[in-house]
């Protein structure tokens, strides 16, 4: 699974034990970082490297496409960062937000939507809860959705078929599609 990491980089020299942790045990589960940001942000921070605009606009485009790649997302969010909270707004998939315990609230304390966890951690808790949120996500345990849009004459096909066999309209398309699959000589 593709897991898109993403945390405040203004504080990374607070908060790289954390990072550094969520990254390892992401990888020991076995997945893949949408993006590995997180050492080089941790050396430009070290050296007090300041990005140019453009660099910026680079990181922006970076952080958007491993965004829209991943399958999952978590990121750190103890501290208040507007690019981590602007991430959080535009995710639509299953995301976990952490958050160390004791710390002030912040506006994810709010957040309602379905798809979005809220965790605190400490030492003792971070890693249980990243392997469990991982494990709840994984999209080889469940299967996958997606819409599209069919015209009337394909939907009143899909209606009759389903009436006639006595299939849902998903299994008449799963079916065609595992047929076609077969065709090819399962070449995907």
């Amino acid at each position: 699974m593709i897991v898109h990491f993403m945390a405040s980089g203004s504080k990374i020299m607070n908060y790289i034990d954390e990072y550094r942790q969520i990254i390892d045990i992401i990888k020991s589960e076995g997945h893949t970082l949408a993006a590995d940001w997180l050492e080089s942000s941790y050396g430009r921070a070290e050296k007090r490297i300041r990005l140019s605009v453009e660099e910026i606009r680079k990181v922006y485009e970076e952080n958007i496409a491993a965004l829209a790649k991943a399958d999952v997302f978590i990121t750190e969010a103890t501290h208040p960062s507007f690019g981590t909270g602007y991430q959080i707004g535009r995710s639509k998939k299953p995301t976990l937000i952490l958050r160390k315990e004791n710390a002030p609230f912040n506006m994810t304390a709010g957040i309602t939507e379905k798809h979005i966890e809220l965790k605190e951690y400490n030492s003792d808790t971070l890693e249980s809860i990243v392997k469990e949120f991982l494990l709840e996500n994984d999209i080889l345990t469940k299967d996958l959705r997606f819409n599209f849009s069919i015209d009337r004459r394909i939907y009143n096909y899909l209606r009759w078929a389903s009436y006639k066999t006595g299939k849902t309209k998903a299994e008449i398309i799963r079916s065609l599609i595992e047929h076609e699959i077969d065709l090819d000589g399962d070449n995907n």
